[in-house]
């Protein structure tokens, strides 16, 4: 056993939920309990991207945070800033190693994977298919995360009873989850383009200033504190400017454009499948090839995701 399936076992055992179940009624004592199995992995990974975004924001805020205050101290020659400016950077600091300890953005994705590929199994398990999820994992998930594979085994995939057709309710249930997880990311990306484009209306607006106060000093000479003018120019310049920091920081980490697409693509899929379904009928194949998709799926989103750690930002 290696050191991420005891974390997660260990975890499992303090879990207190809440959870939630892939399906209403459920009878079987082996669907049961990858039901059980689900709802735990489910509740971790949700409670360790909680805490991943909230670890993220602190980094975004204070990355640029720093680089005002800095720039108060050295441009506005307010000394007692440089004081401000280190105890951020030891917070900084803090909060970087207590994010490594936590390790909550692997724990997030790892804990997610799991919990996708147990509610694939429990439908293959249920459409009583011949192959188990650990039959079709892609290559990347099987010897990238090799515990969850340990974890899969341990199932009693063998004394499912409760044989039936679910595949139309997965089907449905993963095309409903797509729409609401793709308009929420749409809603996030508008919100990233709006804050992006209200920097840029205002540095330029903040240019244009500049240029307009300096030709005024030039032809009229008036008997004003240029210097505090100035200041504020350079300051609303220096603010936009460091609101690219956050937004790379935090929007760039979420990945928005490929999860729209994602979402975009997965919608088509299901869409296509329940129209076969309710024109050819269920087959085995149509159901391997939708759990093979599925993973698929999973395992793009856990790739990219990967590339989203969060870091010191200055």
């Amino acid at each position: 056993m290696n050191r991420r399936e005891r974390i997660f076992l260990e975890e499992k055992e303090k879990c207190k939920g809440p959870f939630y179940h892939i399906y209403g009624t459920i009878k079987d004592p082996a669907l049961i309990e990858i039901d059980k199995l689900y709802g735990i992995a489910d509740s971790l990974s949700i409670e360790n991207a909680k805490k991943h975004e909230n670890i993220l924001l602190l980094f975004s805020c204070l990355g640029p945070l720093i680089s005002i205050v800095f720039f108060l101290y050295f441009e506005g020659e307010m000394h007692f800033m440089i004081g401000l400016c280190v105890i951020l950077l030891i917070l900084l600091f803090y909060i970087q190693k207590k994010s490594d300890n936590l390790e909550c953005h692997r724990k997030y994705l790892e804990y997610r994977v799991l919990a996708e590929s147990l509610r694939l199994q429990f439908f293959l398990s249920t459409a009583d298919t011949e192959k188990t999820v650990l039959d079709i994992m892609p290559w990347f998930i099987k010897k990238g995360i090799p515990w969850i594979g340990n974890i899969l085994k341990s199932l009693p995939l063998n004394e499912v009873k409760e044989k039936e057709s679910l595949v139309y309710y997965w089907i449905r249930d993963q095309k409903t989850y797509h729409e609401e997880a793709l308009n929420k990311a749409v809603l996030k990306k508008e919100k990233e383009e709006k804050i992006s484009d209200i920097a840029i209306k205002v540095t330029v607006l903040a240019f244009l200033l500049g240029l307009f106060f300096e030709i005024y000093m030039y032809i009229f000479s008036p008997n004003i504190d240029a210097h505090l003018i100035r200041l504020c120019i350079k300051i609303a310049i220096g603010s936009m400017s460091v609101s690219t920091l956050f937004l790379e920081s935090y929007y760039g980490k979420m990945s928005l454009t490929e999860k729209i697409n994602d979402h975009k693509r997965m919608i088509l899929l299901y869409a296509k499948a329940e129209k076969d379904l309710l024109e050819k009928g269920e087959s085995e194949d149509m159901i391997l090839n939708l759990a093979r998709e599925y993973l698929t799926e999973n395992s793009a989103w856990y790739a990219y995701q990967s590339k989203n750690k969060s870091e010191l930002v200055l």
